[in-house]
């Protein structure tokens, strides 16, 4: 394989959003307020480059289980037994993994949490689970994938800034990990929908293996009425913070309103007159890039 291929295979967009994410906390959010941490550069270094090695971890391992379905799904994204042989792969898997597990392991002594390395142990647990099991099961792939991006978002609260407080500035970091927690709630629903969208674009492929995801199980129309239903909560999510806690703080209220209200009023609206695999496609990338917009708008807070 080429170097583009393997960064290719590593997913390389979407670790990439994973330390985007992490570092606009720590170096925008946290010097902005003034936030106690645990970390210094160094060592969120390591925090960012163990969520990323475990995040790849998980994709090679969820490629592995899935070559069945992705050569009727996607033959041209198909990379083991056609770019990469199996044996390879698994060990890529296995370095990867042990890498970012040990990381999590040093990190945990480092800020004198070791019970914090649970996390990583149930993260790594749960993409292997996935992968062979989980994404198979009616709904239960689809909330194991969001809990993963909901704990990934949460990592910086969890070993940055629990270990750092106290009894004099315990205020500020609890705003702080509020914020956090909407954060990783938006990141945890987008998810969500994005993989029931993914799982209608790939559904040839998932009946093929019996898979039990929503289409599969319940059909498109009522797969949408669904990606309907969790797309308001949002939405109202969203209007309801923008008119209560943003009501003070208006270019964050206006930025959401543009770049995440209306490109969701885009998906909806797209969503309703889609049927083919194309089309879902298409609103798999909008969704992306809404997750995008959406955690860029910490640099307006």
């Amino acid at each position: 394989m080429t170097f583009k291929d393997y960064l290719d295979f590593f997913r390389w967009k979407n670790v990439l959003m994973i330390v985007l994410i992490q570092y606009l906390f720590k170096y925008f959010l946290f010097r902005k307020y003034n936030i106690e941490v645990s970390l210094d550069d160094l060592h969120f270094g390591l925090l960012a480059f163990s969520s990323v090695f475990v995040a790849i971890a998980g994709y090679i391992i969820n490629d592995l289980n899935d070559v069945k379905a992705d050569i009727i799904n996607k033959p041209e994204k198909l990379f083991i037994d056609k770019k990469i042989t199996r044996d390879t792969a698994h060990y890529l898997f296995l370095g990867f993994n042990s890498i970012g597990l040990l990381l999590g392991m040093y990190l945990s002594y480092y800020i004198g949490h070791t019970s914090y390395f649970i996390i990583y142990v149930l993260t790594s647990l749960l993409l292997y689970q996935y992968a062979k099991y989980l994404k198979k099961m009616f709904i239960i792939g689809n909330i194991t994938v969001s809990l993963i991006i909901f704990l990934c978002i949460l990592m910086p609260a969890v070993f940055d800034i629990a270990p750092a407080t106290n009894g004099y500035n315990i205020e500020s970091q609890i705003g702080i990990f509020y914020v956090f927690l909407i954060y990783g709630g938006f990141g945890f629903v987008l998810t969500l929908m994005r993989e029931i969208v993914k799982d209608v674009e790939d559904i040839k492929g998932d009946e093929y293996i019996g898979a039990r995801s929503l289409p599969i199980v319940l059909g498109l129309k009522k797969t949408k009425g669904i990606l309907f239903f969790i797309g308001f909560l949002l939405t109202s999510g969203l209007s309801y913070l923008i008119f209560t806690f943003f009501k003070t703080e208006q270019i964050l209220a206006y930025y959401t309103m543009i770049m995440v209200l209306i490109p969701l009023i885009f998906f909806f609206s797209k969503l309703y007159l889609s049927k083919e695999k194309q089309d879902f496609s298409l609103l798999s990338s909008v969704l992306k890039t809404i997750m995008l917009t959406g955690m860029l708008s910490i640099l307006t807070l």
